[in-house]
């Protein structure tokens, strides 16, 4: 789930950024970890969302696992202002089940709804004049393996304008971030794919943005902790 995440926000990212060479070695790695992901049989993940406002943060912890009999995400937060809390979602044999107080209940499969629209080329396309710069660092070694660094950032203001620009679901409807007072920051992205089997080792993402004068900050953290190993998912009952 988080993986998939990723992916769509480096598609966003850095796809779009295919007008150089750097760009286009960027959009060909992707693939590539994109293509490795789908053939994992098992792997496991962990990383943080980091959130801080007014001077006051707090951050999120995330772990999970996915394997051929389903996906497993567990989530807690640390430092909350309203208290911490945990949650787990398990997704097997076409079911899901969510846990947040100790016990286990059935839940919508999560994205099992149809959204009714999808980005096609062409939006990314015009997604491409929003990309600011696309740096590919190859052959590194970093904690005892090659890896490939992927960084870029993008006016996210604009790529936020241009979504809403596109398609029929936003006929007719336009929105205008400075007269709302709300200044969005550029995205900052920093990917690693691990060179000798391709997938997407980590991944380091910032965003900043603030309104009538009060600023937000947003980090998250991604490392692929384990790839095919044994898995064992949680069995709830439901």
């Amino acid at each position: 789930m988080v993986v998939r995440l990723l992916t769509a926000l480096a598609a966003v990212t850095l796809l779009a950024g295919c007008s150089t060479a750097e760009g286009m070695r960027a959009q060909e790695l992707l693939q590539q970890a994109e293509a490795a992901q789908a053939r994992l049989g098992s792997a496991t993940f962990d990383g943080s969302v980091g959130v801080s406002a007014d001077g006051e943060s707090f951050r999120m912890l995330f772990e999970g696992a996915t394997s051929k009999e389903g996906e497993w995400l567990s989530m807690r937060t640390q430092g909350a202002p309203d208290g911490d809390m945990r949650m787990q979602v398990v997704v097997r044999g076409g079911r899901a089940w969510l846990n947040m107080d100790g016990r286990w209940q059935a839940t919508p499969v999560p994205g099992a709804a149809d959204s009714g629209g999808t980005i096609s080329a062409a939006a990314f396309q015009q997604l491409a004049r929003h990309v600011e710069d696309v740096r590919v660092t190859e052959h590194q070694l970093v904690g005892g393996k090659p890896v490939t660094t992927i960084a870029g950032e993008i006016d996210t203001e604009g790529m936020l304008e241009s979504l809403l620009d596109l398609g029929s679901f936003a006929e007719g409807f336009s929105l205008d971030f400075s007269e709302l007072g709300i200044d969005i920051g550029d995205i900052h992205a920093v990917l690693t794919i691990d060179e000798r089997t391709q997938l997407l080792d980590s991944a380091f993402v910032t965003l900043a943005m603030s309104a009538e004068g009060k600023s937000i900050e947003l980090e998250l953290r991604y490392r692929l902790a384990s790839v095919n190993e044994p898995v064992s998912l949680p069995s709830p009952r439901g």
